[in-house]
């Protein structure tokens, strides 16, 4: 999340006003001291003062500058490289149209391994792919993230897609630890974009025992401003209430707000609301196009 943009030309033209200056007097003294001079000490000493001063000034004139811009406020220590504006309580604002970055979190800020948490459990690659048919991909895993059903039921509802193996289910989803686990980049990912001034949010398909399974995997949820976990208020997406809901929760204002979710059909819901929408496929591809989109970390 390096922002790679350059140093605004007049840094760059201060920064060098100050070399050429020292320079230019520590050859003076190099003069003075081979001819001799007896000059050579008072020069001496005003090579120190002003290797010591005129840093001191050239980051004083270029903070005052940043200040008066609105790029810095009384704790922005680093002019050189600090090249957000900040509202008047010192909070970074963010550049660009966009002010909020929305995740989901399965397949973008954590990994949904469904069929390596079977087969972990002693399962054959066909077994795998039977149960998973009949459980985590069947239209009836949605329920799990709505939260209106018991696990007896929605175990109940697995047994009835594949009755063969009807005994399998409650073992296999006795426990969810492992059926998600985290990703490196999801925190830096989220402190990035709030040190730039982004709002960040989730909001995502998920159940209440897969949150409880997997708290080791879900440590980013101290780090977002909030979102929306749909067991939590019995919506999932498509729905476009549950985008509603955010959106009236959070105050947000769909043209300055971006969702990056890996389905498809979540991210048009989401467009037909007036949001930008990036369907995730790689951390790279979503890193380009935020920036495509102005979204500057």
């Amino acid at each position: 999340m390096d922002n790679k943009e350059k140093t605004p030309v007049w840094k760059r033209v201060l920064a060098w006003v100050g070399i050429v200056v020292l320079v230019g007097m520590y050859l003076v003294l190099l003069f003075e001291a081979l001819t001799g001079s007896p000059d050579t000490y008072n020069v001496f000493i005003g090579c120190v003062a002003a290797t010591i001063a005129v840093p001191i000034v050239l980051w004083l004139l270029i903070w005052s500058i940043g200040a008066l811009t609105g790029r810095h406020t009384v704790a922005s220590l680093d002019p050189m490289t600090s090249n957000k504006r900040h509202d008047k309580y010192g909070n970074v604002i963010p550049d660009g149209d966009i002010n909020t970055v929305v995740f989901d979190i399965g397949n973008v800020l954590t990994d949904f391994v469904y069929k390596d948490f079977i087969r972990n459990q002693g399962y054959d690659d066909a077994m795998v792919d039977r149960i998973s048919a009949a459980s985590v991909e069947s239209k009836d895993w949605t329920e799990i993230d709505r939260g209106i059903l018991t696990h007896e039921e929605l175990m109940e509802r697995f047994a009835a897609n594949d009755p063969g193996i009807a005994e399998v289910f409650p073992k296999v989803f006795d426990d969810l630890h492992g059926i998600v686990i985290g990703r490196e980049t999801a925190i830096p990912w989220i402190k990035a974009l709030k040190a730039a001034g982004y709002q960040v949010l989730v909001l995502s398909n998920f159940s209440e025992r897969a949150l409880n399974g997997c708290r080791d995997a879900m440590k980013f949820l101290d780090e977002v401003d909030g979102g929306i976990l749909s067991y939590r208020e019995k919506l999932v997406k498509p729905d476009e209430a549950i985008y509603r809901l955010l959106m009236e929760r959070y105050g947000l204002e769909a043209d300055k707000t971006v969702f990056i979710d890996d389905t498809p059909v979540n991210i048009e819901a989401a467009r037909k609301l007036g949001w930008k929408g990036i369907v995730y496929t790689s951390y790279d591809q979503v890193v380009e196009e935020l920036h495509n989109l102005g979204v500057k970390y």
